[in-house]
């Protein structure tokens, strides 16, 4: 649990390096290739080590080597990342390049063997064959090189996907920590509480209202600058639609919270409630218009809001006690915002989409229901 939370915050420090404005300050660099591309994967490859050891699918001696050639592995990639950056800008630059800018492969084909040798031991542990064992190794090194190949590209893109692997190693983390019997065990609830469905006929006319005024939204953001007066351009009409369509998604999220509260569970409410007002910080901000000094940081708001209401209805999945769920819900939110950033930026494109998804699953369970016979 330890490991997989200091691979979870290294990862939040990158994220909020990259996303701030503190992000072209000549320190950030440095600091985040230290986060995202040593500590936090060395961190996530340790408690991915050590769960798997208690598993009991990967012996000891195994496990030792894994851990042991990781470290290598991940601070070579992380130089090489660096390297590739630096050398990126002396290209820029056009002044030639120095031994580090220019020393990308020296850094990175070692690291790809070492990263090969520490994914095909693990990998051969957890191949359940009957072939013969150089067969299997031939084929764990066969896995291994690709995967060692694209884990190591993850190191020149924004840390993301290993915001979101850490997360999962946590709560994994978290229930192996818990005796069996209370991972069995789901406890009542102190007061059950009936959740009345909507009525089938209204949720289905306010889903085609909504898919036909998200429609005109996001035509609206595409083509509106060639026939709408108020849009002085294409991109003052990408703002006004997007706008639009994130106003026109917040009763979507209400109709859609009302229809899945059965299956959600009792946060529900209050992730509409976030959802909600993550979409109406992100109309303000695209009404403030492109180049507005706050309406990036009005995005990364909304962003973190929509994390929040995603993660609020997997707290469920959170084991221990309560002090420990709201921690861990809470970097879960965090860790959300990366899933919510493109969410909120692509609201108005995903409102009807959405809309005719729960028109679908309206007419679905219509047919699915039996008929009675008179």
């Amino acid at each position: 649990m330890g490991l997989a939370t200091t691979s979870l915050l290294a990862f939040l420090g990158g994220m909020a390096l990259f996303f701030s404005n503190t992000f072209h300050l000549p320190w950030t660099g440095p600091a985040r290739y230290i986060l995202t591309g040593f500590v936090g994967p060395i961190a996530a490859s340790f408690s991915a080590v050590v769960l798997l050891r208690l598993a009991g699918r990967l012996p000891a001696g195994g496990a030792r080597f894994v851990a042991l050639a990781a470290a290598p592995a991940w601070a070579l990639a992380a130089t090489a990342a660096a390297s590739w950056a630096v050398g990126f800008d002396e290209a820029d630059a056009n002044q030639g390049y120095s031994w580090f800018g220019s020393s990308t492969l020296l850094f990175m084909i070692p690291g790809w063997i070492a990263g090969t040798a520490c994914l095909a031991v693990a990998l051969y542990s957890l191949m359940v064959s009957r072939r013969s064992h150089p067969v299997r190794r031939l084929q764990a090194v066969v896995l291994a090189a690709p995967l060692a190949l694209i884990l190591g590209a993850i190191m020149f893109m924004p840390p993301m996907m290993g915001t979101l692997g850490a997360m999962v190693l946590l709560v994994v983390a978290l229930r192996q920590s818990m005796p069996a019997a209370s991972r069995d065990v789901v406890p009542p609830r102190v007061v059950p509480r009936k959740v009345v469905a909507p009525s089938r006929r209204v949720v289905g006319g306010a889903a085609l209202g909504l898919l036909v005024v998200g429609l005109a939204c996001a035509v609206f953001a595409v083509t509106g600058s060639t026939w709408a007066p108020i849009a002085t351009d294409s991109t003052h009409a990408m703002k006004l639609g997007l706008a639009y369509g994130a106003f026109a998604s917040i009763p979507l999220l209400v109709l859609a919270g009302r229809v899945l509260a059965p299956r959600l569970g009792p946060t529900t409410p209050w992730s509409v409630l976030l959802g909600c007002a993550s979409m109406v910080v992100q109309g303000c901000a695209q009404l403030l218009g492109a180049g507005h000094t706050l309406q990036w940081n009005g995005i990364l708001i909304a962003a973190t809001l929509m994390g929040f209401a995603i993660a609020l209805p997997l707290g469920g999945l959170v084991a221990g006690g309560r002090l420990t769920r709201i921690t861990v819900v809470a970097m879960m939110g965090l860790a959300a915002s990366v899933v919510g950033l493109p969410v909120v930026m692509m609201s108005a494109f995903l409102a009807p989409i959405g809309s005719a998804v729960l028109l679908v699953r309206l007419v679905a369970g219509s047919r699915r229901q039996p008929r009675l016979n008179s």
